[in-house]
C-alpha cells in the first residue's frame, strides 16, 4: 500500500495593500509524490468591511524526480466577490506549491486561508 499523508494549514493570514500578486502560503513537495490541494479563502477590505470575497480553489500536482508540475489547471470551485479583480490562484514554482492572492490598488485587504494537501507516493 502506498504511503499517504494529509496536511492541513488553517488560519493562515496575509494582508495586501495593492494589486500585487502575493504569496499567501507555500508548501514544499517531495520527489516522486502526487498532491491534491484544496484551498478555502475569505477576504475583507479593512476600511469599512463593505467589500468581501470567498473562494475555493483545487489543483493537482506531481513531483516527478524533483520536477514539480501542475496536472491540468486550477479549478475555481467557488468565487463569491463584491469586487472584480481580487483573485486566488494555485501554481508551482521549483518544488513548491503556492497559494497566491491578488488584492486591489490602494486597498488594504485581510485574507484568511485554510489549505488541505492530500499526498500519495
Amino acid at each position: 500500500m502506498p504511503a499517504t499523508n494529509t496536511t492541513k494549514r488553517t488560519g493562515v493570514s496575509v494582508n495586501t495593500t495593492d494589486a500585487t500578486v502575493t504569496d499567501a502560503t507555500l508548501f514544499t513537495t517531495q520527489s516522486n509524490k502526487a498532491y491534491h490541494v484544496v484551498a478555502k479563502v475569505v477576504a475583507t477590505e479593512t476600511a469599512d468591511h463593505d467589500e468581501v470575497a470567498g473562494y475555493i480553489r483545487a489543483g493537482t500536482f506531481k513531483n516527478d524526480g524533483g520536477t514539480l508540475t501542475q496536472v491540468g489547471s486550477t479549478t475555481a470551485v467557488a468565487t463569491h466577490e463584491d469586487t472584480a479583480g481580487w483573485d486566488v490562484t494555485l501554481d508551482a514554482t521549483g518544488t513548491t506549491i503556492r497559494l497566491r492572492v491578488t488584492g486591489a490598488a490602494a486597498t488594504v485587504i485581510n485574507w484568511r486561508v485554510d489549505l488541505e494537501i492530500l499526498e500519495v507516493e
